[in-house]
């Protein structure tokens, strides 16, 4: 995986600084998924099926 991004940075030039950051954010995005993705989704499908269908209209 490390190979990758870094393959990955130096082709689009990026600074070593912003490399890690990035992976940051991405380790991070990662946890809160896991952490809380079942709940947002389980919280999407209630809402959804709560609200009736709107028919659309041709405007």
């Amino acid at each position: 995986m490390q190979e990758i991004s870094n393959e990955i940075a130096k082709k689009i030039k990026m600074s070593r600084e912003a490399e890690l950051n990035m992976e940051r954010c991405a380790e991070f995005m990662a946890r809160m998924i896991q952490k809380y993705g079942k709940k947002i989704l389980d919280d999407i499908a209630a809402e959804s099926s709560e609200q009736p269908e709107q028919p659309k209209s041709d405007v």
